[in-house]
């Protein structure tokens, strides 16, 4: 029996077998961390992510802050506001 439907790998797309296990783990990690939802530190609304490499933008306050590439560490950002 022959399945109809091939398996997408999604998030992982474009990774193919030739970048190894390792590889494809670690950018999975990254990948997930870098699109999960964010707070704003400053007005607390979900409309708070990435504009670019290391910016931070709430599109709610336009509260912009630069910050690490992939993540934000907002215990330091919130003792600074």
């Amino acid at each position: 029996m022959v399945s109809k439907h091939k398996h997408k790998p999604g998030r992982l797309k474009g990774l193919g077998v030739k970048y190894g296990a390792t590889v494809r783990k670690r950018y999975g990690i990254l990948y997930k961390t870098l699109k999960k939802k964010r707070k704003c530190p400053a007005c607390n609304s979900t409309r708070f992510g990435r504009v670019a490499l290391g910016i931070w933008f709430c599109k709610k306050c336009e509260y912009k802050v630069a910050a690490g590439a992939y993540d934000i560490d907002l215990e330091k950002i919130q003792s600074s506001i």
